[in-house]
């Protein structure tokens, strides 16, 4: 007969070489550096950066709360013994769910798991009741990691918060621009008439604003800027004058806001500018540095030469 235990399944917990590191990361952290305040609220902050799900924060907060003040002071042990079934209950979740969830905490490198042999969460304490080892949920790597976590926040909130202000600005511009269409006497017809279509190709390149990227934003923005301006007949800017908007604009980037008007009217531009590279394509993601591309082009498609669309 063969050994009966040669087919027995794997048990215990998936060991994989992250997960190792995670374990020797959290034996190097420095205790006593960071709160429990300051880690409560990384972990809060966590679902920003698309490292972790809301539920998976409400646990992680959960557990960062369930240790004690002193556990990350300099002679603490920010350990946590309670058992699947009380975190479950502690966040309305069934134990199976938070068994899943702390695995994902533990491949995310924001929590470490020690197991003891019939996987029971116990402290081992010295003659003076102080915690000095134990199987349970160790805190310690987030203590390591609290400057690489906190800065990724940071930076998912700055980036956040740069799209917002593009979308705000693109939607502002795309406003003023059709409100001057509507009320602008100076130009004739014709010329309002192929202006608007332009603007429109525009806002098509663009598709969904709330999805689209900051930088494309950005230069639409500017683009509608300028459409205005030639719809006011404005005089054309001194070079000076656009570099030192360029240098006092906070989301403005190399070029972006760099003018090269053409001095014919409205009207005429069209048939006097015939030259091979009087039109500039691909004006959004070059920047526009030259804004008398009025056919921006993102993906190659039709575009317009001399009054008329060809493909390319």
């Amino acid at each position: 007969m063969g050994d009966p235990h040669t087919d027995r399944r794997p048990i215990g917990r998936r060991m994989t070489p992250q997960r190792a590191d995670y374990r020797r990361l959290a034996q190097s952290a420095e205790i006593g550096t960071v709160t429990r305040g300051q880690l409560a609220v990384l972990a809060q902050n966590l679902t920003c950066t698309g490292l972790i799900s809301a539920t998976e924060s409400h646990l992680l907060v959960t557990l960062v709360n369930t240790a004690p003040a002193e556990a990350f002071d300099k002679s603490g042990r920010p350990i946590i013994f309670k058992s699947n079934q009380q975190l479950g209950f502690e966040i309305g979740r069934s134990a199976g769910r938070v068994s899943r969830m702390l695995s994902r905490l533990f491949d995310a490198g924001l929590i470490t798991m020690q197991d003891s042999g019939n996987y029971k969460r116990y402290p081992v304490r010295n003659g003076d009741g102080a915690i000095v080892d134990g199987c349970g949920i160790d805190m310690r790597i987030l203590i390591a990691r609290y400057c690489e976590l906190d800065q990724l926040v940071w930076q998912a909130k700055a980036e956040k918060s740069a799209a917002s202000a593009a979308l705000r600005r693109y939607r502002g511009a795309l406003r003023n621009l059709r409100y001057a269409l509507a009320t602008v006497t100076a130009p004739s017809d014709h010329a309002l008439a192929r202006i608007a279509g332009r603007v429109e190709r525009v806002v098509a390149l663009v598709g969904v604003a709330s999805k689209a990227p900051s930088a494309l934003l950005r230069r639409a923005s500017a683009l509608f800027d300028w459409f205005v301006e030639r719809l006011m007949q404005l005089p054309r800017r001194s070079e000076s004058a656009s570099e030192t908007e360029n240098s006092t604009c906070t989301y403005a980037e190399n070029g972006m806001d760099k003018q090269t008007t053409n001095p014919d009217p409205l009207e005429e531009s069209n048939d006097n500018r015939r030259s091979a590279d009087a039109e500039q394509f691909y004006l959004l993601e070059a920047g526009s540095a030259s804004k008398r591309a009025y056919e921006p082009s993102l993906g190659g498609g039709l575009r317009q030469v001399n009054g008329r669309e060809r493909q390319p």
